[in-house]
């Protein structure tokens, strides 16, 4: 059934990957006031305009549609599971399909809805013109990690995702020349695109390392303009295996190439950075 999104609040979480922002999806999840969709990463705005890095999206979102629906599952989550499929299934080739899922999905008693991408880091200017023209309310939620450390925890997603041809201390240099894992990286690329299209108070910034607190969660409650409830600090979610830590000379290495990220978030948000951020 089709409802009215007049009045409501879009929220989008554009990353950074490996950043907590499954533990921020998983935190809306559990309130009644805001509606997250129960698969994370829709990536419809990723696979559209940046299909140089995530063209297979649309691939696989149909294999996960017809592999679960052949399972006939008849619990309501399971519904649920196979609506949000077949939904991000119409979107392929649809640009109306997107807003059409949450004006059949968000409950009436929302003010807050969306979904959390962390690809959407990528979005040119394009994507980010094209999200503020189907939702004029848009919330932006970016929160950024220690470029090198988010970096090398990405890797090691990929490693446990077998997705990596060795382990992922051996592959480090590697990704460095990759924009699969760069790109992610480069915050000042991404605030400069949403920038370009949202106001300064429409995007809310913040930091893996002092995120995971009362005062910030406080914050973003605030920003979305919702009551503050706190989060279970202490549960983290999809969290990569660190079992081998980089050396000196790896370290150095990305900090040379990620250089201009770290300057550009250390002359924009001072203090803010936390110390922990390799220097």
């Amino acid at each position: 059934m089709s409802r009215s999104l007049d009045g409501k609040i879009f929220m989008l979480g554009i990353g950074a990957q490996k950043a907590g922002t499954s533990w921020l999806h998983d935190y809306f999840k559990k309130r009644r006031d805001v509606f997250v969709p129960p698969v994370k990463e829709l990536h419809h705005f990723d696979a559209r305009f940046r299909s140089d890095l995530c063209s297979d999206f649309d691939r696989r979102f149909r294999e996960r549609y017809e592999k679960f629906r052949a399972r006939d599952g008849k619990s309501r989550a399971a519904r649920k599971r196979l609506e949000i499929l077949e939904a991000r299934v119409r979107m392929i080739g649809d640009e109306s399909a997107y807003r059409t899922y949450f004006e059949n999905a968000v409950p009436e008693n929302c003010r807050v809805f969306g979904e959390i991408t962390p690809a959407y880091s990528l979005l040119p200017e394009e994507g980010f013109r094209a999200i503020a023209s189907q939702f004029p309310r848009t919330r932006l939620i970016f929160l950024m990690r220690d470029p090198v450390d988010r970096l090398y925890s990405h890797l090691r997603m990929a490693e446990r995702l077998d997705m990596l041809t060795g382990p992922a201390i051996e592959q480090f240099a590697a990704a460095l020349r990759n924009p699969q894992y760069v790109e992610r990286c480069e915050y000042h690329r991404t605030l400069a695109n949403a920038r370009s299209v949202f106001a300064p108070e429409d995007i809310f910034i913040g930091f893996y390392e002092t995120f995971f607190c009362d005062a910030e969660l406080a914050r973003l409650c605030d920003f979305l303009g919702i009551p503050f409830k706190p989060g279970d600090y202490g549960m983290p979610v999809n969290v990569s295996p660190h079992e081998t830590r980089l050396d000196a000379e790896r370290v150095a290495m990305a900090r040379k190439k990620l250089a201009p990220v770290y300057d550009f978030c250390r002359a924009e948000f001072g203090g803010k950075v936390p110390d922990s951020w390799l220097a």
